[in-house]
């Protein structure tokens, strides 16, 4: 009978079987590098393939305003509406769902003028008041339009609608900094988004907003478009047509 000797991997014969194994390792975290950039690559396509285009469209919010001004070239003395909006709210969702493209068109042509009112009425009113969804998402688009970033507020904002069901109640501070780094805000607007810098300002605004309501017609709801301090006549969901045709 043979006797085989059983060699240990560590002494210099074993060496083979070490580079072996290294090599595999290399391999390995190698093939996982290349699907993670893969990975990033398409996210970031699917990114800016979903982005909506704000080209052309300013939108203004100075601290302790109740309302983000949005106007495109040329829209002097074009017909304003003020559009009373609530992140949490399912209603609003569809409602930017059928016209928030309409919206955008008619800024960019000039055709109208938005005084966006956002709410934060979902999260309760006066000792009912708890922070949630709908401070959370305002305080964070209002972090971007603070600096002046359209683009990465609009879009943000547009993502929240049109995802409310995914993202309602499931989205915090980081996680709405991590969706607007997406759209490109820059640090110091991301760094107010963790910082939750604009909870405050979100409920001001809000409060502002509903009193705004009661003062016009005795109550408060959202969605609601107003022009001349009274409801947009006819369907709600036509109300981009039917305020370009108040000129």
């Amino acid at each position: 009978m043979t006797t085989r000797k059983v060699q240990n991997p560590n002494s210099k014969g074993g060496a083979g079987f070490i580079w072996a194994i290294v090599a595999v390792i290399a391999i390995a975290v190698l093939v996982i590098g290349i699907i993670v950039y893969n990975g990033k690559s398409d996210r970031k396509d699917a990114i800016a393939e979903g982005m909506i285009d704000t080209e052309g469209i300013s939108a203004t919010w100075n601290e302790g305003d109740a309302f983000i001004a949005l106007t495109g070239e040329g829209a002097e003395g074009a017909p304003k509406a003020d559009l009373f909006e609530d992140f949490s709210c399912s209603h609003c969702a569809d409602l930017e769902t059928e016209t928030g493209e309409p919206m955008m068109e008619a800024l960019k042509a000039g055709e109208i003028e938005v005084d966006l009112r956002p709410m934060v009425f979902l999260d309760g009113q006066q000792q009912a008041y708890s922070p949630g969804h709908s401070t959370a998402s305002l305080a964070a688009t209002l972090a971007l339009f603070a600096r002046g970033e359209t683009d990465a507020a609009m879009n943000l904002r547009y993502y929240l609608f049109e995802n409310q069901a995914e993202a309602y109640n499931k989205f915090e501070a980081d996680d709405l900094a991590d969706l607007a780094k997406d759209y490109g805000a820059s640090d110091e607007a991301l760094q107010d988004i963790r910082d939750e810098k604009y909870a405050e300002a979100a409920k001001e605004m809000s409060d502002a907003n509903l009193k705004l309501q009661e003062e016009r017609t005795g109550e408060g709801w959202t969605p609601r478009v107003m022009v001349d301090d009274k409801d947009i006549d006819g369907d709600l969901g036509q109300w981009v047509e039917t305020l370009k045709a108040s000129k």
